[in-house]
């Protein structure tokens, strides 16, 4: 991932020819670098954001002030930051009583917000709530209402029912990243007594993106098509010399198992309507006898729309794929455990995303 510090360069460039986005950035906590990152990743995916932030600690008349000055700016996109951070504080100052309704009080301020007719047409991000661990009732929270654990997890569960009950509202889910990032790394706490940011500089950019992630999903940017490689990438081993008892498939142990539960993501994102497509360096009647009649293949023919299996380079099979499905570069993944056909797709086809793998599976 990009650094903060790279951020802060990219921020202050303008793309010529390049779309404006207007931007609107409003939040509980100092936002002064998440508004420079956003911007910094918006260069990054292409595009000029303008953005706007709010005075800090001043989301509820921001957004239910009409005169304000989030309003006179007429943002296409309105991003709301409110931490758990601040709603943990807010939350000690309550009597049991008014804990136990604290995330149903949320869920009716934003849902005043989605449905102000002042912002018809505006498209909101919400920051969902990552968890903090506040050790006063332990496991027992999950049968505490009350309880800031409790309210959390209410919040968060209803945060995307609200989010399907508007077609304006979406969530950032930084609860998902902090499970992926950790703790640790999401939030700095010397950084926040000190300047009151919650996020740290190391996660400000994964903020950024998934931020820019559905703003270009927005737009009509976002991956439709994965390109597989399939020797030691949707196997383990080469189906050339290993033949059909030797590639590593299957749900018992060995290192056979990763192959398989990466076959199993593949065919969830099939099923939400990416196209799968196959470039390999193989015969193909050799290439498809997996597909066709290993019993712990997840994937199927049926499965791959385009199917390029010979002894061409994988930069002429992409192009090919592209050519039959008539999608630009941009909108293509390109997976390979080969760092040296990685290097050369990158090289040669302008726009596709080449993952880094890493060298182990599993």
């Amino acid at each position: 991932m990009i650094s903060i510090f790279e951020l802060r360069k990219k921020a202050k460039k303008i793309l010529a020819n390049s779309q404006t986005i207007k931007v609107a950035l409003t939040g509980d906590t100092a936002t002064q670098l998440l508004a420079t990152a956003i911007r910094g990743m918006g260069v990054e995916r292409g595009y000029n954001i303008d953005i706007f932030e709010a005075e800090y600690n001043q989301v509820e008349r921001q957004l239910l002030d009409p005169t304000s000055d989030l309003y006179q700016f007429d943002a296409g996109f309105i991003v709301i930051f409110q931490s758990t951070h601040k709603l943990g504080e807010h939350h000690s100052m309550l009597t049991t009583e008014q804990q136990a309704t604290l995330a149903d009080e949320r869920i009716s301020f934003l849902a005043s917000v989605c449905e102000n007719p002042a912002l018809a047409g505006k498209k909101i991000i919400y920051f969902n709530y990552p968890e903090i661990e506040d050790t006063v009732f332990g496991s027992y929270a999950n049968k505490v209402d009350s309880s800031f654990t409790y309210q959390i997890r209410k919040l968060n569960y209803e945060l995307m029912r609200l989010s399907q009950q508007y077609q304006n509202l979406f969530i950032c889910d930084i609860a998902a990243l902090q499970n992926k990032l950790g703790r640790d790394m999401m939030f700095a706490a010397n950084v926040y007594t000190s300047t009151e940011m919650i996020l740290s500089m190391d996660a400000l950019p994964y903020v950024a993106s998934r931020v820019m992630d559905i703003v270009c999903a927005v737009k009509g940017q976002f991956k439709k098509c994965l390109i597989l490689d399939l020797d030691n990438t949707v196997w383990g081993g080469v189906i050339g010399d290993d033949g059909l008892e030797g590639i590593q498939l299957g749900h018992g142990l060995g290192i056979g198992k990763a192959f398989t539960e990466f076959q199993m993501w593949v065919k969830k994102l099939k099923q939400r309507g990416i196209i799968i497509c196959v470039a390999s360096k193989n015969n193909e009647e050799t290439a498809k006898e997996p597909f066709e009649k290993h019993p712990d293949m997840v994937l199927k023919l049926d499965d791959i729309a385009v199917f390029q299996a010979n002894w061409d380079t994988k930069v002429d099979n992409i192009r090919t794929i592209q050519q039959i499905l008539n999608i630009g570069f941009d909108s293509m993944v390109f997976l390979d455990d080969n760092p040296f056909e990685r290097s050369i797709v990158r090289e040669n086809i302008k726009g596709i995303t080449v993952p880094e793998l890493p060298e182990d599976p599993a």
